[in-house]
This record gives structure tokens, sequence and C-alpha cells, in this order.
């Protein structure tokens, strides 16, 4: 029997999946934090969110709105100036200064809106500048492609609002966006928001399991997922070929025997002896504050790890927390916390 229907567990999300690839502690930790919501991880940085779900009537709508707000703040100014000179003039220059803040907060809007501005502008300009890619539905290669030449090539993108459900894989995910083609054809999106701008194992079983999920629950074809980086317009085809299936797959019956090993708390994984903890997000230590920074786990927090590093205070993470440990994360290793463990050979 398939070990993911032997647990009498609800169904396991793909982030938890993809996770477990790269790692069985950190799949313990997603599967114990939150619901999958088509984020690798949590966005910490600059987000990629912008306009990449715009096309043209987008930015056009888009910019008749931002340009409005400009006109209103541009013609509240105008009064406020007014008021500032009136009151400095007949009462006091205090009195002015004072006035002056209404202003100040116009003038901070109007160049919020201006940015706004700046960057549809910009953005559009790259659509318009984009060559329309040639899409080979049944290639097996893993491509290198410039995300508005893929949305040139007629894919329609959305935000799922609802995450999918295979009963008989007891699988469960949501990928972070869709882009859909000609009503039958439909591919996830997801992101990867740190790190270096290649593709894992993990990237692979991830993007095959929304594949499937789309085309199980949605009865569409869903022949490759698409894997976006921080920063950047590239992205990364991903086939689902056979042998990408084949992963899926095969992570995915690991991760039943692993669920069942773990069941009731009774086994821990060990803790890695390479160095994947390097960028790991589960292990970036940060400064400890009581009430602020604790970690929640099955909607509870748990008990603080703590490390001293010199005169900077105390450290903790997610991963320390949860397995009362201090993982190799490059930042722990930097403020003196461990050391930095070897590169597999």
């Amino acid at each position: 029997m398939d070990p993911m229907t032997e647990l009498n567990l609800p169904a396991v999300g793909v982030h938890v999946l993809s996770e477990h690839v790269f790692c069985p502690r950190a799949a313990l930790l997603a599967l114990e934090s939150s619901e999958d919501d088509g984020e690798e991880e949590r966005p910490l940085g600059p987000r990629l969110d912008g306009c990449l779900d715009y096309d043209e009537h987008h930015f056009v709508e888009e910019l008749q709105a931002a340009w409005g707000q400009a006109r209103l703040w541009l013609t509240l100014m105008a009064p406020a100036t007014l008021l500032m000179r009136a009151v400095w003039r007949l009462y006091s220059p205090t009195g002015g200064l004072m006035v002056l803040f209404p202003l100040l907060f116009l003038v901070v809007r109007l160049g919020q809106v201006l940015k706004r501005v700046v960057t549809l502008v910009r953005t559009r300009a790259l659509l318009r500048a984009a060559e329309p890619a040639t899409i080979d539905l049944q290639s097996e290669q893993i491509r290198l492609i410039n995300w508005w030449s893929l949305r040139k090539a007629g894919f329609d993108c959305s935000k799922p609002v609802q995450p999918h459900h295979d009963a008989a894989l007891r699988l469960t995910g949501r990928p972070w966006r869709v882009l859909t083609k000609d009503g039958t054809l439909k591919i996830p999106v997801i992101r990867k928001h740190r790190g270096a701008a290649v593709h894992r194992p993990q990237h692979l079983v991830r993007s095959a399991a929304y594949c499937q999920l789309l085309q199980t629950c949605e009865q569409v074809n869903s022949p490759f997922g698409v894997l976006m980086f921080a920063g950047s317009y590239d992205c990364v085809l991903l086939p689902n070929s056979a042998e990408t299936r084949r992963r899926f797959e095969s992570a995915l019956d690991e991760l039943g025997k692993f669920l069942k090993e773990c069941e009731g708390g009774k086994w821990s994984p060990a803790a890695p002896t390479d160095n994947r903890c390097s960028g790991c997000h589960w292990g970036k230590p940060q400064a400890y504050v009581a009430g602020q920074t604790d970690t929640i786990l099955k909607s509870q927090a748990i008990a603080p790890y703590r490390t001293r590093a010199g005169r900077k205070g105390l450290f903790h993470c997610p991963c320390g927390d949860r397995f009362t440990w201090v993982p190799p994360h490059d930042d722990a290793v930097n403020l003196g916390m461990t050391q930095k463990r070897p590169a597999p050979v």
C-alpha cells in the first residue's frame, strides 16, 4: 500500500514534498508551520509581484490610475502651499512650519505615485520589446527564457484562488501563478527568492507536483512548469517529462515513508552533514526578542534554542528551535555560533 494512503493524515502540501527533497528537517518545519501558498519560502527581500500579471491592457489601466492620483496630489499641493505662505507671513514662521507638514505629506505621496509610474513605464517597455517565444510542448530540455517573451507567446497569467487536491495521491497545493493558453494549456509558476539563479532537484519535483494537480483537477495539459528568480525577469522552463514525473513519484513515496517514521513524534531526522544549511531560510539566525521572534509551529510558540554571538546578543532560528541545535548557516558561521560544513565531494 502507498505510504501516503496508510497515514491517517490530511493531504500533504507540495511545499512539504519539495522541502523533503531538499532536507527532511525542512519538511517537518514546513509541515508544522503553514499551508502551501505557492511560495518556495516566505519572501523577505525584494518582491517580484510588481507587474508580472499584467498585459498591455492592465498597464494602460494602471498608468491611467497612477496619473490620476498624481494630478490629485498636485492639485492639493497648490492650496497647501498657499496656506503655508499665508500663515508664515500673517502669523509667524513657526506657524508656517507647522502647516508645512501637510504639504510634506502630499510631496511624499506624489513621489510614491511617480515612482509607480516609472516602474509601470519601464516594465511595459520590456513587454513591448520582448520577442514572442517559440514553445515546444514536447521538449524535454530545461530552457532559460525571458518572462515577457513567454507571456507574448500567448499566455495569460492569473493567481490561483484555492489550492487543488488530489485525493488519490493525498496531495494538495497551489502554485504562485498559473499561465493559461487556449483554455486547455495551464502552466504552474513557482518562485525562488534567494540564492543563485539555478534550479535544484526540489524545484523539478515541485513543478511536476503542480503539473500533476492541474492535470488531475482541471483536466488540462500541463507539459512544463516555470521557475522564476528574485530580481530577474529570466525564468526556467522545467519540462514535465517522464523522468521528472518519475522523480516526483519517487519523492512522494519517500515522503510517505518519512512521515510514517515521524508519526507521533517518536523519531526525528538526523542533522545534515553537508553544506545544505548554508543558505537555508529555516536556519538563518535572527536576534532573539521574546514574544516577537518566537517560532510558531502547529499554531503554538515553541521554546527558543538561543545561542550567544559574543557582544551581539542571543540568536535563534526555526530549525534550531525545533531540533535544539545551531544549523551551520553562513550567517551563523560569520557570527561565530558554529562552524562551516564541507561541500559535498
